[in-house]
């Protein structure tokens, strides 16, 4: 499957790598939980996920071919 990070999850993409859309391996009736873990991204950073462009969970059941995007929580931004 693919997966695309947002904002600072970029920084848990494997050394070397700048492209949008990483290539992850995950077990047979994986999760978005397991891709987290499969990059090392503590669970606690990740507020939004969505699968196929539709939200999802962490446990959200993946197939092969599907499109997983991972945000952080939004901070900042607000006007004074």
């Amino acid at each position: 499957m693919t997966v695309k990070l947002h904002a600072i999850l970029r920084r848990y993409r494997p050394a070397g790598i700048r492209d949008e859309g990483l290539p992850v391996e995950v077990p047979e009736n994986g999760t978005p939980r397991d891709v987290a873990a499969a990059l090392g991204i503590p669970l606690e950073l990740i507020h939004a996920v969505f699968v196929n462009e539709t939200q999802a969970t962490l446990d959200t059941p993946l197939r092969p071919g599907d499109l997983v995007r991972l945000f952080p929580p939004v901070v900042g931004g607000g006007e004074s």
